[in-house]
């Protein structure tokens, strides 16, 4: 028996704040959600799988596009056209009461709703397999739905599909929570987990796994980027990972002395020009002074928009190293608010204790299932950002205090 498991397609990613990079590259990489995921159905017809399981998030937003909608319904001809059934949950993006389908897919498909159901099917080989799972009501379940789940059913296996996060016990339980030991109380022989873009294995024997989104959409989406391929040997099913992923994210920083744009210009070049990347990436970069630029290109930097000239005027170099800067932040020799209003002290307890996800949610109650702002939480921005963001917005204020004092 041999089977896909592949999660958060994330089709139709918008990949917002790249507006420095060229255009052709931006085509591509709007492009990479659908590429990533052709390589997964062109690898379940290549090995002729007895089915596809995908967990959750197949397209990233309510509001569908009709080219991710007819891509779909494509792949999952090719799958029907040699006989690869497919077992769908739809998850936190794309969940089941927003699912108007102006066309219904074809027949090997099967869609959970949101109860959790069981579907079993006899393969070629006359093994029988039980697959149970269930799609979001809405964007957030809070309930856990393991309770739902059937024991290990009469049949030779059986896979269990969810879109969920293990249980914290706080208050940001938002994704359908759950514990591994619940999980491997049901028997089953393989838990086919969505909704982490990284992949991680939570459980060797029987396998419980995530296998993380096929294309990294942000600078959290770091490293290589899949979906598995799962066969059977004796009673057990083994996991092997493949890379799907159309281009690469990865953060850099680049510590420089230059005081002026020329010489960061040149600092930039250099380390450009050591790092290739085995395929295209995207690279936001920190450039890390260790001295202050000079007055002059520091009102350079803030009224110019320095990356994209770079990025156009060193394009040779760029193309044949394989990296991009989507983004690039300029940070000064000192990391710390530095003024007598302030104490430094009570600013880190104050900060340690703001700046964490909880607090964030909690600031943000039920705004953040709006989804381009739970987007942004989940995906663009870390708390740690925002710790710089606001450092960065009082040390503004507070040199402007000063400015007009004097």
């Amino acid at each position: 028996m041999q089977f896909i498991h592949a999660a958060d397609l994330h089709l139709d990613s918008p990949f917002l704040g790249l507006t420095t990079l060229p255009n052709a590259l931006l085509t591509r990489i709007r492009q990479s959600t659908f590429a990533a995921a052709t390589k997964i159905f062109d690898r379940a017809l290549a090995e002729h799988v007895d089915f596809v399981v995908l967990a959750g998030d197949l397209f990233d937003r309510a509001e569908q596009s009709v080219a991710a909608q007819a891509y779909l319904f494509d792949q999952f001809e090719r799958l029907n056209q040699a006989q690869i059934p497919v077992f769908i949950s739809f998850g936190n993006h794309d969940y089941a009461t927003d699912q108007h389908q102006a066309v219904a897919y074809p027949a090997n498909v099967t869609v959970f709703t949101d109860q959790v159901g069981t579907q079993t099917l006899t393969l070629a080989s006359g093994e029988t397999v039980a697959v149970s799972g269930f799609s979001y009501p809405q964007r957030w379940v809070t309930a856990d739905p393991l309770p739902d789940f059937p024991p290990h059913a009469q049949t030779d296996w059986h896979i269990g599909l969810l879109h969920g996060a293990v249980a914290t016990g706080g208050t940001a339980d938002h994704y359908a929570p759950f514990t591994l030991a619940e999980l491997l109380a049901k028997r089953y022989d393989y838990w086919a987990l969505g909704h982490i873009h990284h992949r991680q294995q939570l459980n060797a024997q029987p396998p419980v796994i995530y296998a993380g989104n096929p294309q990294g959409r942000t600078q959290q989406e770091t490293g290589t980027k899949g979906a598995y391929l799962v066969t059977s040997q004796g009673r057990q099913l083994v996991p092997q990972f493949f890379a799907t992923a159309d281009l690469l994210w990865e953060t850099a920083t680049v510590t420089t002395a230059a005081t002026t744009l020329t010489e960061l210009e040149a600092a930039l070049t250099t380390w450009v020009r050591a790092h290739p990347a085995s395929q295209l990436t995207l690279t936001p970069l920190t450039l890390q002074l260790t001295a202050e630029l000079t007055p002059a290109d520091q009102a350079q930097w803030r009224a110019t928009d320095w990356p994209a000239l770079y990025q156009r005027t060193h394009r040779a170099d760029l193309n044949a190293a394989q990296r991009y800067f989507p983004r690039m932040t300029l940070q000064g020799p000192t990391a710390h608010l530095q003024t007598p209003q302030l104490d430094q002290t009570y600013w880190d307890q104050g900060a340690a204790a703001t700046f964490t996800p909880a607090a964030i949610q909690q600031l943000f109650g039920k705004l953040a299932q709006e989804p381009s702002l739970a987007d942004w939480l989940d995906t663009q921005v870390t708390p740690q950002d925002l710790a710089t963001l606001a450092t960065q917005q009082l040390q503004g204020l507070m040199n402007q205090e000063g400015h007009d004092v004097s």
